[in-house]
Formats: structure tokens, C-alpha cells, sequence
């Protein structure tokens, strides 16, 4: 094999080489050789002398004779071999002992090297040895890279793990991780409402923007340092506050403070202002602490409140019992006719009465009040009771109807379209009062639960030939199909009252507002805007050429027309 002398020199100069010789004639001698390739020798002169260096330095490689006073090379190198078992090493010696090879053998020496030193010998032997060491050493190098990027990579997804990207705060991970290590975890969750709205309106880029500023938002109220702040979800945030004692004064002002600072709280981006509004529930429970703080979130935007702390009286189980007493109540009402149809009149550009919107109410028994659906129309769906109230409603309409010349919406739900059963009455019904057909507007609800657009377009069909009109409602709520609108063609549509409520703040709304009114005169459509509740909105809505108008500014839903 042919040896690149200068390859092997590259590879040996920033090698440190202990050599160990006793021989001075020798080791000058093989000192001449060694130096045309090292660039860093330590010279030993018997082994106990090899030894101490070897001890107080750090080498690449060892060169020693073996039959040397004091302490042979075979001895120091098995000295050498307890602090350092993979030292690579050679051997020199003058006597060709098959002893000597057994014993190198065993020590597991790298290279045995007889002398006089042939030049030849001595570098093939020189080269294998340093080759595995920058081998070793590349290998080595290359396990550290690995290593550090392991490292590295571990630690980003660590991050990512532990800290949200959008807001950089504790992520949901964290959350949970935290939790479960407290004796007395006192938690807030708070949620924005209807986000869901910001990213319809504005963009999912906007929306992203918002969850950023209200983070920051957070960061300037929380000074306490035993706080923690966390983003969950698109639109959930939590707070974890470790306390011995629990101080309920301390959280209620937290609240406050929040709110104090949230109503003077506004986002401007892209020369839109948006105010966000927010509810919180708060658990001090010791167990179960998030699921508790969930159930009196939950409880607080069911019964549109600002703020719940929980307690065992607003539990799921305490509201499944609630929702138990509104099944028979749903049920009680029905059989004693304290099913109620209300209407809400609908006026024109010179606030008078057009029409009514036919509302459901449950009458209380032995009192006059009457319940929002807000409090049993989801028990109602739940418990299959809705079909009958919807029935009871519809027909007090048009009962009404046959008894007055008052023209009446009356709302359907895709659950009702799809139930012939009430189509096929009201048909019998509309068949035996002609008269009454024109003065009848079907608002159907715009949702995503709607599955099948063409049974609603059948329906729709159905109906138009009795004259009765269609009316889009809650149009701009988030599930508006264009071509859909296009292909049914209906007579009004009722933009959703949360484009309505802030448009005299919102640009955004008012832009959107402005493009359905456009689009909508250009198809020949009238536009009804509900949820009207300033004059300073209705005169907004007014030069919009909005054709008509819904809303507690005007009137309140009444029993009687």
C-alpha cells in the first residue's frame, strides 16, 4: 500500500503524542522521524516518567519502547488503559518475544513496531493508527452535531409544546401540566365573544391580530407573580393563580379591573376599531378545578352573564335537573294551551307598522309572564318537543291571519321544512283560506344545519304558489351562500342583527351592511334590518336605504295585534 507522506503529516500535526524512550541514541533518532509529523510531543524517559505526564495531560495518541527501568511500557500501559481504555498506542521494541505480542494483544495495543526502525514500516503502521483516530475523532465530532441538534430541535418543540406560537404565552399543554401539580389551583377561563364573528367579518388575519393585542391586553393587568397566563383555544384564555389561602375579594377585583380596562379596551387595524366583549368564569375548587371553571363559563353565557364563579348550585347535574322541570313544563304548557305566540311589529322608513314577526313565548302558570325560548327551546329540541310547539305556534298565526288583514312572518327552522307532516297542514290550511296566502312571509332561517338546500327550495316552491313570500333571516350570520340566494330568489332578506348593532362604530359593518342592501335592490330584493335599538342606527340604516326595520327602539314584541 502507498503512503501519501503528506496526507499522513496533515492528518498527524494537530495530534499531542506522548513518547516514551529510555534510549537516548534511539529516541533522537526516532525524534527526527516523529517531527515531521507532529507538531506536539511530550517526551517520557522511562515509564514512570510517561506515566506522571500521562496522568496530568491529555493525548491523542502514545509511542512507547517496552523494556525500559523502573517501569516497563507494558506495565505503564496498563496503568495508562485504567484512566484511559480506548488511548490509542504503539509499541517499539528491539526483541522479537512472542510474549511480547501475546501480552500487546491482550492490552489491546493498536500497533507493534520492531526496531531499528524501518521507514516504511513505521509509516504504514503510523497511518492506520492516525487514520482511526480522525476517524474516531470525525465520528466523535459528528455525534456531538447530532447531539446538538437533537438538543436544539428538542428545545423548539419543547417551546412549542409549552408556549402557544400566536401569542406566546403558556400554551394548553402547559395548562394542564400546571394543574395537575397544585394542591389549590384558583382558575379563570375567558372567553371572547363571538369571535367567531371577528373572523367572519374581518379576516382570520385580523382575528389573529385581536388574539395578539387582547394577550398583551391580559399581560399589563396580571402583576401578581404568582399568576400565570395561558391561551387554550382560538378564543379562550385561562389565568392559574397558586395561593395557600384563597382570597375571593382579590379575584372578584381582578374581574373588575378587567372589565374597567376592557371597556376603554379598542383594536385599531387597518383603520377598523373593534371593541371585543368578554365573559369569565372563575373555580376555587380544590378538584377538578378546570371543568368546574368550564361549567360556570358555560353558566355565565347561557344566562348572558358578564361573570360566574362556580358553586355546586350552577353544576351540570343542578342544570340537567333544570332541564328536567323545563321538559314537563314544555309539556304542561302545551296541554294547557300556555303556548303563546307573540308579535314584534316591523315598520317602514317612516317608523310605521308594514307587519309583524311571529315570536314563542311559554306562558308561567297562574302568572302573566311570559319565557323567552332563550330558557326551553334547546330542552325542547332536545326532548323532541319542539315539533309541537312549532306546530302551535305556526297555526295561532295563521289563525290570526284568518281574523285580521295584518300582514305576518312566521320563522321556519330546516327542521320544520323538512317535515311534511306540518307542510302538508298548512297547505289544507292555506287551500281553505285563499284569502290569506299574499299576507304571509315564511322567514327561513339561515344555518349551518341546513343539509340540503334543495329541499329548501322545494318547500319554497311548494308555498309561492298561494302566494306567500320568503324571507332569508339572520342573512350575514356566517353561512350566506350567494348562489343559493340567486337561485331562490326570495322577497327579503333580514340581515343578522349582530351587523346591525354596531354599525354606527363598526366600518366593517357598515361596508358589509352597505354591499347587501346593493345587492340586494339590484336582484329586486327588500332588505328588513333587525336588532334596531338607536336612533342614531336607524338613521344610519335609513340612508342605507334600508326598506325596513325591526327592533326594541321601535316596539317590543305584544300578545295581541
Amino acid at each position: 500500500m502507498s503512503i501519501d507522506v503528506k496526507n499522513l503529516a496533515s492528518m498527524s500535526q494537530n495530534l499531542k503524542l506522548l513518547y516514551v524512550e529510555d534510549d537516548k541514541n534511539a529516541r533522537e533518532t526516532t525524534l527526527r522521524l516523529l517531527n515531521n509529523f507532529f507538531n506536539d510531543i511530550s517526551i517520557a524517559f522511562d515509564g514512570k516518567d510517561g506515566m506522571e505526564k500521562f496522568k496530568n495531560q491529555k493525548y491523542d495518541l502514545v509511542l512507547s519502547d517496552i523494556n525500559m527501568p523502573n517501569l516497563s511500557g507494558l506495565e505503564m500501559l496498563k496503568s495508562i488503559r485504567k484512566l484511559n481504555p480506548n488511548i490509542p498506542t504503539l509499541l517499539l521494541s528491539a526483541h522479537n518475544d512472542s510474549d511480547y505480542f501475546m501480552e500487546a494483544i491482550e492490552l489491546d495495543v493498536d500497533g507493534y513496531i520492531l526496531k531499528p526502525l524501518v521507514f516504511k514500516q513505521f509509516i504504514k503502521v503510523l497511518f492506520k493508527i492516525v487514520q482511526k483516530i480522525n476517524l474516531l475523532a470525525l465520528r466523535e465530532n459528528y455525534q456531538k452535531h447530532l447531539e446538538n441538534e437533537v438538543k436544539k430541535r428538542s428545545a423548539e418543540l419543547e417551546h412549542k409544546l409549552y408556549f402557544d406560537s400566536l401569542t406566546n404565552l403558556l400554551s394548553r399543554y402547559s395548562f394542564f401540566k400546571d394543574i395537575k401539580k397544585l394542591d389549590l389551583p384558583v382558575i379563570l377561563l375567558l372567553n371572547i365573544d363571538k369571535f367567531k364573528v371577528i373572523n367572519e367579518v374581518y379576516g382570520i388575519d385580523v382575528g389573529s391580530k385581536v388574539l395578539q393585542k387582547f394577550a398583551n391586553f391580559l399581560k399589563t393587568i396580571l402583576k401578581e407573580d404568582s399568576c400565570r397566563l395561558y391561551h387554550l383555544s382560538a378564543d379562550e384564555f385561562a389565568i392559574i393563580d397558586t395561593v395557600i389561602h384563597i382570597d375571593t375579594d382579590k379575584y372578584e377585583e381582578l374581574i373588575k379591573n378587567i372589565f374597567k380596562k376592557l371597556h376603554h379596551f379598542k383594536i385599531t387595524i387597518d383603520k377598523n376599531i373593534i371593541s371585543i366583549d368578554i365573559t369569565i368564569g372563575l373555580s376555587t375548587v380544590e378538584e377538578n378545578g378546570y371543568e368546574s371553571a368550564k361549567i360556570a363559563l358555560d353558566y355565565a353565557k347561557k344566562h348572558k352573564k358578564p361573570f360566574m364563579m362556580y358553586s355546586n348550585a350552577i353544576d351540570y347535574r343542578k342544570e340537567n335537573s333544570v332541564a328536567l322541570k323545563y321538559r314537563d313544563e314544555i309539556s304542561l304548557a302545551i296541554d294547557e294551551n300556555r303556548v303563546k305566540a307573540v308579535y314584534q311589529p316591523i315598520v317602514d322608513k317612516n317608523m310605521q307598522i308594514v307587519k309583524y314577526e311571529t315570536l314563542m313565548r311559554l306562558k308561567e302558570k297562574d302568572s302573566q309572564k311570559l319565557i323567552s325560548p332563550f330558557y326551553f327551546l334547546e330542552v325542547a329540541i332536545k326532548t323532541r318537543l319542539y315539533e309541537q310547539l312549532s306546530f302551535i305556534v305556526i297555526f295561532k298565526a295563521l289563525n290570526n291571519l284568518s281574523s285580521t288583514n295584518k300582514q305576518l312572518s312566521i320563522n321556519f327552522t330546516y327542521s320544520d321544512i323538512k317535515n311534511n307532516k306540518l307542510a302538508m297542514k298548512i297547505e289544507d290550511f292555506l287551500l281553505s283560506h285563499d284569502e290569506i296566502g299574499s299576507r304571509i312571509i315564511f322567514e327561513i332561517t339561515e344555518s349551518e344545519s341546513i343539509e340540503s338546500y334543495g329541499v329548501v327550495k322545494n318547500f319554497i316552491a311548494r308555498f309561492r304558489k298561494y302566494g306567500v313570500k320568503i324571507a332569508i333571516d339572520d342573512f350575514g350570520s356566517g353561512f350566506s351562500n350567494f348562489n343559493y340566494i340567486l337561485e331562490i330568489e326570495p322577497d327579503y332578506l333580514k340581515i343578522d342583527g349582530t351587523l346591525i348593532k354596531d354599525i354606527d362604530v363598526d366600518t366593517n359593518s357598515y361596508i358589509l351592511v352597505e354591499a347587501i342592501v346593493n345587492f340586494s335592490h339590484k336582484l329586486g330584493i327588500k332588505v328588513i334590518a333587525e336588532y334596531v335599538h338607536s336612533k342614531k342606527v336607524f338613521e344610519i340604516l335609513r340612508k342605507l336605504d334600508i326598506d325596513e326595520y325591526q327592533g326594541y327602539y321601535f316596539y317590543e314584541p305584544m300578545q295581541e295585534i
